[in-house]
């Protein structure tokens, strides 16, 4: 009643809104409840006069739709998304007026839905309205699937998607098109997550079981995001059900789950926790001459979701934490703790069926502490990132035509960084700076087969008093029924700069870039197309550059005991360079074996005035060459599951002499050798290739559904290369290549009630 109501007040105050038919709803899930997102819904007839009308449109974020004008006649509306079953509904419209269809799709789950897409064969591009580029969009649950480390990760699984590779089998920081990790703003239900890893990056923070969406924008990212020269990873918590109880049980060799969740008071709400249980297993390892550490690490998610105040109310919250422990004797130690509390808040509301409006605030909270000793020489290293945002944004569909999106955002950081050493305070560094930002969109579509999203962001900065405009652009055309191009542009800029180590992830922090130095900058194109060769075939092609400006990279050469104030005395500053590249992607969706194969040619230089004279080098994420592939096969209760990786080596700076110093006053050479390197980064590890394979199998727990399922990470045991690091013994110099995991077959059981 309450709808009819309002769409009458907006047919008397609007009149021109009833100068012809309209179509309008929300798509829901049936289980749950909750709205979903970015549907496509079809129409197709015939108008009274006997004209074939063919046509739709993407639903929006919230689940709405809205397709006009409709010609008077008889229909049928059409309703796909990725993991639901498809459904159809008639319409006939027999009057100049608003029709509301309110349509619930049960889930239906799909073949590695992360690449699979429901496509309608006669029009295969019609929602020309997504015309993001290098966008993906996948479950978390189909991702989880595939085989990994004892347990599907939805993150480390996005190495599989071209322009996407790892650090190395110990880390989950993703390198995205030639950009180093903390070039990609990683966020979780809205919240910025400063350091996503787990175990040294073995897992990343998300827990497959508390996720939802995992979106990644590998480049030309849209004005709503801003903060980072190149990717944006934007993960949603899983939606509850919110019409019984639920649960899900997880156990494997490595680490146990549980997930719950149920309805309450016209909402829903879940929990899910996850804790490795190594303990008994590194002390059958540890004796007198194995020292390995004490080690675990837990996370913690929570979600609930209420109606209130004529719209939606949202509370996530995510704790996780990683404990270490080693003693190796000789009164040496180390000790490390890290990990994230993030919690979101957030409101939505339709103040009418076109008008749209959200509230939402954030609290992100990355602490890292080190406690070393030598020779009983103590040392501590503390660091953390504090990152309080409240904003709220509005979206207004104006016609078919135009969608009009605006938002605010404030952020206040606190960043800091203390060290000591016997005792002494050798830094303490902090900064408290001040973000506001603000953007507008505008979806519009000129004409049926032509999409463009237009976007300015801008930006304040307190610390600098710095002020940034950030137009962004975005196109598609269908220039066929099965043939679609897109183009994306876009300038940024970043603030808060990663001081990444080669090895363990838990002692990177983050510094802001004051004032002593501009801020890093990137220009960005994309362009590409979709080729839909046969229903259950699609191939894609992408190309991208990526110029960049005012880098920074950490000074080494810098004495460990001056103290930090400003960038200046960290980094290397005015670097500049380039990431370039061609993606391929080809992809069956159905059929008895789904998969696909990606293939990227990239390159990326740098370019910093002090070193090399200003020459030009690869950074140690530049990979020539990047081929992925993925099959899938399904027999019955069976479940057959293979990944394929292989890269080009990473660079690194090999010695090209060694050489010692006579001493003036003595005449004497001393024992020590010293390492003469040749140019940096002139040399490539060698070619990194692995093989996984999983198996999977449904069988019934006690009535309850369960599965069992075997994985095995590099199935041929490849030692693929690291590092290298040079060992100086007297007047002998060895070189000594450190290699990544070796074959790590896992076990593991999941059921659910």
């Amino acid at each position: 009643m309450r709808r009819f109501l309002l769409i009458v007040a907006l047919t008397l105050l609007f009149p021109h809104l009833a100068e012809a038919a309209s179509l309008l709803g929300v798509v829901r899930a049936k289980d749950t409840g909750a709205a979903i997102g970015f549907v496509n819904v079809q129409v197709s007839g015939r108008t009274q006069a006997g004209a074939v009308v063919q046509g739709g449109v993407l639903g929006g974020e919230n689940g709405g739709y809205l397709i006009e004008p409709l010609p008077l006649g008889r229909y049928r509306v059409a309703f796909t998304r990725v993991g639901y079953r498809a459904r159809e509904d008639s319409l006939i419209v027999a009057e100049e007026r608003t029709y509301v269809l309110d349509v619930a799709l049960e889930f239906e789950p799909v073949r590695i839905e992360g690449v699979r897409v429901e496509a309608n064969t006669a029009r295969p591009f019609a929602e020309t309205e997504d015309v993001q580029t290098g966008f993906v969009s996948i479950r978390a649950d189909r991702l989880s699937e595939l085989p990994g480390i004892a347990e599907g990760d939805p993150v480390r699984a996005l190495d599989l998607i071209p322009g996407v590779q790892s650090a190395s089998d110990f880390s989950s920081a993703p390198y995205v098109r030639g950009g180093g990790p903390d070039q990609t703003l990683v966020l979780f239900d809205q919240a910025t997550v400063y350091n996503p890893t787990h175990a040294f990056g073995f897992f990343s923070t998300f827990n497959a079981d508390a996720t939802g969406d995992v979106n990644l924008y590998k480049g030309a990212y849209p004005a709503e995001h801003g903060g980072r020269l190149g990717a944006v990873l934007d993960v949603r918590s899983r939606d509850a059900r919110a019409q019984e109880f639920f649960g899900k049980l997880g156990i494997s060799t490595i680490a146990s789950r549980l997930a719950l969740d149920g309805p309450i008071r016209g909402g829903s709400w879940a929990i899910s926790a996850r804790r490795t249980h190594l303990e008994p297993l590194l002390n059958a390892i540890r004796d007198e001459d194995t020292e390995v550490p004490d080690y675990f690490f837990y996370d913690l998610n929570g979600k609930l979701s209420v109606p209130s105040g004529g719209g939606r109310f949202d509370v996530s919250i995510y704790n996780g934490r990683d404990d270490l422990d080693f003693f190796p004797g000789g009164d040496t130690s180390l000790e490390l703790r890290w990990g994230n509390t993030v919690a979101t808040t957030a409101f939505v509301r339709a103040l009418s069926d076109r008008f749209v409006v959200s509230a939402r605030a954030s609290f992100s909270d990355y602490q890292s502490n080190t406690v070393a000793s030598a020779f009983a020489t103590p040392a501590t290293f503390e660091n953390s990132v504090q990152d309080l945002t409240v904003g709220g944004d509005a979206k207004w569909e104006a016609s078919l035509r135009h969608t009009f999106t605006a938002g605010l955002q404030a952020s206040r950081y606190d960043v800091a960084f203390s060290q000591t050493f016997n005792g002494q305070l050798v830094d303490d560094y902090r900064r408290e700076p001040v973000e506001a930002a603000a953007f507008l969109e505008d979806r519009w579509t000129p004409w049926g087969d032509t999409a463009f999203d237009l976007g300015l962001r801008a930006r304040y900065i307190d610390d600098g008093e710095r002020f940034l405009l950030e137009p962004r652009v975005a196109a598609a055309q269908v220039l066929r029924p099965d043939l679609r191009v897109k183009a994306g542009a876009g300038i940024y800029h970043q603030y808060l700069q990663l001081v990444a180590t080669e090895a363990v992830a838990a002692v990177d922090f983050y510094v802001p870039i004051d004032e002593t130095a501009p801020l890093g900058r990137s220009w960005q194109l994309v362009a590409g197309a979709d080729w839909r060769w046969k229903p259950s075939v699609l191939f894609s092609i992408e190309g991208y550059y990526t110029d960049l400006e005012n880098l920074v990279l950490l000074d080494n050469t810098s004495t460990v005991n001056v103290e930090i104030e400003t960038a200046d005395d960290l980094f290397y500053l005015g670097g500049d360079g380039y990431a370039a590249g061609v993606e391929l992607f080809a992809r069956r969706d159905m059929g008895s074996v789904t998969g696909w194969i990606g293939y990227t040619l990239g390159w990326t230089r740098r370019a910093f005035p002090e070193i090399e004279d200003g020459e030009t080098f690869a950074p140690k994420y530049d990979r020539r060459h990047d081929i992925s592939a993925v099959a899938e096969h399904r027999r019955g209760k069976w479940r057959f599951t293979g990944a394929f990786v292989y890269a080009t080596g990473q660079a690194y700076t090999p010695v090209s002499g060694r050489y010692s110093l006579r001493d003036p006053t003595t005449g004497s050479v001393p024992g020590d050798i010293q390492l003469l390197y040749a140019d940096k980064n002139s040399a490539r590890l060698l070619a990194y290739n692995r093989l996984d394979l999983g198996v999977a199998r449904d069988f019934s727990f006690f009535g309850a559904r369960a599965e069992w399922l075997v994985e095995v990470f590099n199935i041929y045991s490849r030692k693929n290369e690291w590092f290298v690091e040079y060992e100086r013994d007297g007047e002998i110099v060895e070189a000594e290549v450190v290699r990544m995991l070796p074959i790590i077959p896992s076990i593991g059981i999941n059921i659910w009630f």
